[in-house]
């Protein structure tokens, strides 16, 4: 995994002005400000890099202004996302479009006292959706690695209050996994990023995704498979100021005799296919910000 996966682009600095602006002004405010900051940033090398691959598979520029413009809305969308984030915390307000069946079938997880694993990946705005699990009946825990140079505050610390799930750290000698599976067998629901590689790449297998290879982790199948924990596949669009909208996928059993990385092969391209299906509807809301295409050179 890239060292500098997780680290701020802006400053300490610029966050806490944002953090004023929706203070002060609201969504709308801190929106106008991202314009301007986001066209400034989207000519940096160092940024239009970052979602390079992803920009020439999924629109396939033919000039530099194509290009720039792809780059401009796909990092003025993230920007939009972050802001909302941050206004949950310090408005504490936000609109949720789910289907009844949808939240019925995470409280019937967690009513079963059987555990489960919640698969999502770096889009939409899942920072935001994470934080409005309080309907779920059971304890939450979320994979999460924190760069020490991100600066965005968390729902919680903007709000004050205590977060409705805990942390499991994965840049653990074993990637979280003993934490994971202590919250499976206690019957609890674990949520986890299932598009990137954290650790070890033996840990990983390729799938197709977006007319290439993509490297992803099986450890969260291998542990449904172990604990026979059901494994759900969700995402969260951005739809609009301060508006998100669920896309839940059927849920997988993952077979219990399933022992080698092959066999974990088919769940993992069921996971990546929902994650293309995704970003061909929602094409701005891809923020895996580095190449995970691994049949690329400097590929994930």
């Amino acid at each position: 995994m890239p060292t500098e996966m997780g680290k701020s682009l802006a400053s300490k600095a610029k966050h806490q002005f944002v953090y004023a602006l929706i203070f002060i002004g609201g969504r709308s405010v801190a929106y106008l400000f991202l314009y301007v900051l986001v066209a400034v940033y989207s000519v940096l090398p160092s940024v239009f890099k970052r979602s390079q691959a992803y920009i020439m598979r999924r629109f396939k520029p033919t000039n530099k202004w194509q290009f720039f413009k792809h780059t401009y809305l796909l990092n003025l969308t993230f920007g939009r996302t972050l802001v909302d984030r941050a206004a949950l915390g310090i408005l504490g307000r936000t609109g949720v479009q789910s289907t009844r069946p949808e939240r019925q079938q995470l409280i019937d997880w967690a009513t079963q006292k059987k555990g489960a694993l919640l698969l999502t990946a770096h889009v939409g705005c899942w920072q935001m959706a994470v934080n409005l699990t309080g309907f779920i009946p059971a304890k939450l825990h979320v994979l999460y690695y924190r760069h020490p140079q991100d600066y965005d505050k968390t729902v919680a610390q903007h709000s004050g209050q205590d977060a409705p799930f805990d942390f499991i750290d994965p840049s653990g000698p074993l990637g979280g996994v003993v934490e994971m599976l202590s919250a499976l067998q206690k019957g609890e629901i674990v949520c986890a990023m299932a598009d990137r590689v954290f650790g070890n790449e033996k840990n990983a297998v390729s799938v197709d995704f977006l007319g290439g290879k993509m490297r992803v982790p099986f450890s969260f199948y291998k542990l449904a498979a172990a604990t026979g924990a059901p494994l759900g596949i969700l995402f969260f669009s951005w739809e609009g100021k301060g508006v998100f909208r669920t896309h839940t996928c059927p849920p997988l059993r993952v077979d219990p005799q399933a022992k080698t990385a092959a066999d974990f092969v088919p769940y993992a391209q069921q996971f990546a296919s929902a994650l293309e299906d995704f970003c061909i509807k929602y094409p701005y809301q891809f923020f895996n910000y580095f190449n995970v295409w691994s049949d690329e050179k400097n590929g994930g």
